[in-house]
């Protein structure tokens, strides 16, 4: 046994993040006790709140025992500094607002100063009712464990953790998206208003008008398959003048395939 958590409790790469990190500082029988402990459905429930987990795990007797895991939320300050860093990633965007976790998200912690995932057994306070000396013990084993399946199902469970629940973080992140577009809008608008032409550039241009430039004839095309399908409609967001937003998506995910067949069809033939 490696101590490497099985994709039974966790398979995408986020939750097998979390328990490698778990398992990096924790001994290798204490693993296969929790392993066995979380397999037979000794967690009884779990509960998250920012920077705290609570569950209660069945023992090997009648008896159950509680179980709190702390881990450090990230200060306000901090997380603004995250935030500010994904929202100029437009993959970031997309992904999180589709409810995926970017696979290199850990940069945009990184440069905010911080660690997203646990480093060393010191970023986690751990205590369990058992009487067991060791800790981390087998049942916090085993709720580190039913933490991967959880995570699977909602990632925002690990940002909520860290002090941003799952609401917040999306609202921020639009909030900051919108300023930062908005700031583009209006650096492309002073450009386009220094680079205005005369009367006499566009009076050139219409006696012009029924020749066809070089440049234009030369010109060439690509299609580059998006990372994420159809990225650009979560990323813009549904409007707020639509009355449904099912029914914007999924008029608007016809239209983005139609013109992606449209696009490679007229590729195909150059």
């Amino acid at each position: 046994m490696t101590g490497r958590i099985r994709n039974e409790f966790g398979s995408n790469w986020w939750s097998k993040k979390w328990n490698n990190a778990i398992s990096s500082f924790t001994e290798s029988s204490t693993i296969d006790s929790g392993r066995e402990c979380a397999r037979e459905g000794n967690v009884l429930n779990l509960d998250f709140c920012i920077g705290e987990i609570n569950a209660r795990v069945q023992g090997s007797s009648e008896d159950s025992y509680k179980v709190n895991i702390k881990i450090s939320a990230f200060t306000e300050d901090q997380w603004k500094k995250i935030m500010n860093v994904m929202v100029k990633k437009a993959i970031f965007c997309a992904k999180l607002l589709n409810g995926e976790m970017p696979e290199n998200i850990e940069e945009a912690f990184k440069e905010g100063g911080v660690t997203l995932f646990p480093k060393k057994q010191i970023h986690l306070v751990s205590e369990c009712s058992c009487s067991d000396v060791a800790n981390p013990c087998k049942h916090i084993a085993a709720v580190h464990y039913m933490l991967g399946i959880e995570f699977d199902k909602d990632p925002f469970v690990i940002l909520k953790l860290r002090g941003m629940d799952k609401e917040n973080f999306l609202k921020a992140l639009r909030t900051l998206r919108s300023g930062n577009e908005g700031e583009q809008v209006n650096r492309k608008a002073k450009i386009h208003r220094r680079s205005r032409k005369t009367i006499e550039d566009l009076k050139r241009e219409f006696e012009n008008f029924d020749r066809i430039d070089e440049d234009v004839l030369n010109m060439t095309f690509s299609y580059i398959t998006p990372e994420v399908k159809h990225e650009v409609i979560t990323t813009l967001g549904i409007p707020k003048f639509c009355m449904s937003d099912d029914e914007f998506k999924c008029k608007m995910t016809v239209a983005y395939t139609s013109t992606e067949e449209e696009t490679r069809k007229y590729l195909s033939r150059k």
